[in-house]
């Protein structure tokens, strides 16, 4: 029996729909960057006029679609924006929120993303005050977020990065419940991203804490490498390249996301290397939620 002409067009009419909803999220390339502060006790290969010319390259090859930084200072900022086209920047000087002390800067690729809302808050209780401090920690810690519109499929995205403190493990505990408080605030179901350097181990409370909350965050390298031990999965080397000081990196993302790839970036050059962590990378894809994207106005 042979359908109406009316019948076929309809359907033909509905097939891009169909096409389009099942269409998959683009591959997401992440990367969380200690850059390690430029200071002048950093002499030689270990200063950042010599770092830089191995940074700015390690990037533009890597080409992720966001990075977070931590230990970015604003003439480090501005020395790789002049090296590595294509990003746009969000965060502020931790010290006054302007442009003093150290940055939790993202980057977004401006030809992928448009960026709807962003901020940062001083990990305090009061984080709406620069350079606030109030669990014993003796430097400021900030976190900077962006909810991001992603171009190829107009999804929704929210991106964070945070530097935990190095010594008051209270602090690192009520640091991370205020940004675990933040983004479910902002982004309760949709996917997000957290990157960061948490100075915490994989066994620290403060990661157990992120992962046994409502976030349920999962930790990108551990989810696929889960046979690789402690001893060859650091992130904090001291200069020196060894691969088991410390993972205190992380990049974190819901438990729906496909994860396709995770790792830890050992770049040098001779024995030289462009920061004292190094940069930890993850490949990842959200699924695209069904229905128009959202348009609530963003919280503060």
């Amino acid at each position: 029996m042979k359908r109406p002409l009316r019948s076929l067009l309809r359907a033909a009419l509905f097939l891009p729909l169909l096409s389009q909803a099942a269409e998959p999220a683009a591959p997401l390339r992440v990367l969380s960057f200690n850059l390690r502060y430029a200071n002048r006790s950093d002499q030689e290969e270990r200063s950042w006029t010599q770092r830089r010319e191995q940074v700015a390259p390690l990037i533009r090859e890597d080409a992720a679609d966001l990075i977070g930084f931590q230990e970015a200072l604003r003439p480090m900022l501005d020395d790789l924006a002049a090296r590595v086209p294509g990003y746009q920047e969000i965060g502020v000087g931790r010290e006054d929120g302007q442009t003093q002390g150290e940055y939790a800067a993202l980057w977004i690729k401006t030809d992928r993303f448009t960026v709807e809302a962003s901020g940062t808050f001083w990990l305090s209780t009061t984080p709406d005050v620069p350079n606030s401090m109030s669990w014993g920690n003796r430097v400021t810690r900030i976190c900077t977020w962006a909810r991001l519109r992603d171009k190829p499929n107009r999804s929704t995205l929210h991106f964070y990065n945070v530097h935990l403190d190095h010594e008051s493990q209270e602090a690192r505990l009520q640091g991370t419940a205020l940004v675990a408080q933040h983004l479910r605030q902002h982004s309760p179901t949709g996917p997000w991203v957290l990157t960061g350097d948490f100075n915490a181990d994989e066994a620290n409370p403060a990661i157990a804490l992120l992962k046994a909350s409502p976030l349920r965050a999962v930790d990108s390298w551990r989810a696929l490498h889960p046979d690789i031990p402690l001893t060859e999965s650091g992130t904090f080397h001291s200069f020196n390249g060894g691969r088991s000081e410390g993972k205190i990196d992380y990049i974190l993302v819901p438990p729906n996301t496909r994860l396709l790839e995770a790792a830890i970036l050992y770049q040098n050059r001779n024995g030289a290397y462009p920061s004292d962590h190094f940069p930890i990378r993850a490949t990842l894809a959200f699924p695209i939620p069904a229905g128009p994207p959202s348009t609530a106005p963003a919280k503060r």
